[in-house]
């Protein structure tokens, strides 16, 4: 469970279950001052040194007598990083693209009843929320599977690009709780959309975008293992969890400032079941706060460490090149999930 979420929960059992819809509305609103995306991305870049100071990997207890203290890996160039994180933002494809996630989902908080575009809407969008299973997950996987023929001289940097690329993954799916991603069927059935999931309601652009998702987590994956094809592969699927993390960073932030008063809009009977009501909520606000953002800079320090144990170069021109395709075809997506909601 992320912290933003238990937050919320905290929050409404201090208050108890007779606490007024309106001051949790109130709470929600002083926690996410209305934003844009781009409002979210410039609040990240600037604090990243602190935010890059903070990251970790958990400790773990080992046995009764010993225990693994959090464990940091130092990341050089951050004004570097800052730099091209800025330049990706402020790019024309990212400003097109969240203008078209923002307008989308303006279009989804609009919405007074369940229709066919309703979904469309949560068919598409679960579609572009892959990135986990199709690419972070496909990463441990393979590197999982090579850890056998790792050589001892190689084996510290693995271990932890593998350990990064298990906190990317794990809040996704669930490890010591219920995973993210079975909050969305709470959520949806919250707008009596049960039906979202069914063959009919896909959105082809939506569903283009995860098989590129899908494309890229099995890229090269027969190749040598020693190969400059194989460990640029590997890379390149960190690049793109990256690019994921980081943009759902921003949507997810945007979406959480407006998900509470539109549940009770739709439903006005949730301000009476506050049970029901956080679970409603829950897949938005699950995701919302640095969440997403601390994913995607541990997939950072797993390509930074991979790149240096294969002795190949974490380049940052990549890093933009890749986060702009990222940005340019999740765009794609929004805009068709925009016309499915509007036609």
């Amino acid at each position: 469970m992320s912290y933003l979420y238990s937050h919320f929960l905290d929050l409404e059992n201090y208050k108890g279950i007779s606490m007024n819809t309106a001051l949790l509305n109130n709470a929600t609103h002083n926690y996410f001052a209305q934003k844009n995306m781009k409002d979210f991305g410039e609040i990240f870049i600037e604090k990243l040194p602190k935010h890059f100071e903070n990251l970790k990997v958990s400790e773990r207890i080992i046995d009764t007598n010993q225990k693994m203290e959090p464990i940091s890996t130092p990341i050089e160039n951050i004004e570097m990083i800052q730099e091209t994180m800025l330049q990706v933002l402020m790019d024309p494809i990212t400003v097109h693209a969240q203008a078209n996630a923002e307008k989308t989902f303006q279009a989804f908080l609009d919405k007074s009843k369940t229709d066919v575009g309703l979904l469309k809407f949560f068919n598409g969008w679960n579609e572009t929320h892959k990135t986990t299973s199709l690419v972070s997950a496909k990463i441990i996987m393979r590197l999982a599977a090579d850890a056998v023929l790792i050589k001892d001289v190689e084996l510290k940097d693995y271990l932890i690009t593998m350990a990064n690329m298990h906190e990317v993954a794990k809040d996704d799916f669930g490890l010591g709780h219920k995973g993210h991603d079975g909050m969305y069927v709470y959520m949806t059935s919250a707008f009596d959309a049960f039906a979202w999931i069914e063959n009919q309601y896909k959105v082809k652009e939506c569903n283009d975008f995860s098989q590129f998702l899908y494309d890229v987590g099995i890229s090269k994956y027969k190749s040598p293992l020693r190969s400059t094809e194989y460990s640029n592969s590997i890379l390149e699927a960190m690049m793109v969890s990256v690019s994921s993390e980081l943009w759902n960073g921003r949507e997810y932030n945007y979406l959480a400032q407006f998900i509470e008063s539109k549940l009770i809009s739709y439903k006005p009977e949730l301000s009476d079941n506050l049970i029901e009501f956080r679970y409603a909520k829950g897949y938005v606000l699950g995701h919302a706060g640095e969440i997403e953002n601390r994913h995607g800079l541990h997939a950072l320090v797993a390509a930074t460490v991979f790149a240096k144990s294969r002795n190949i170069p974490f380049d940052l021109n990549k890093l933009k090149e890749i986060m702009l395709n990222y940005n340019y075809r999740v765009g794609l997506a929004f805009e068709a999930l925009y016309n499915a909601l509007t036609t």
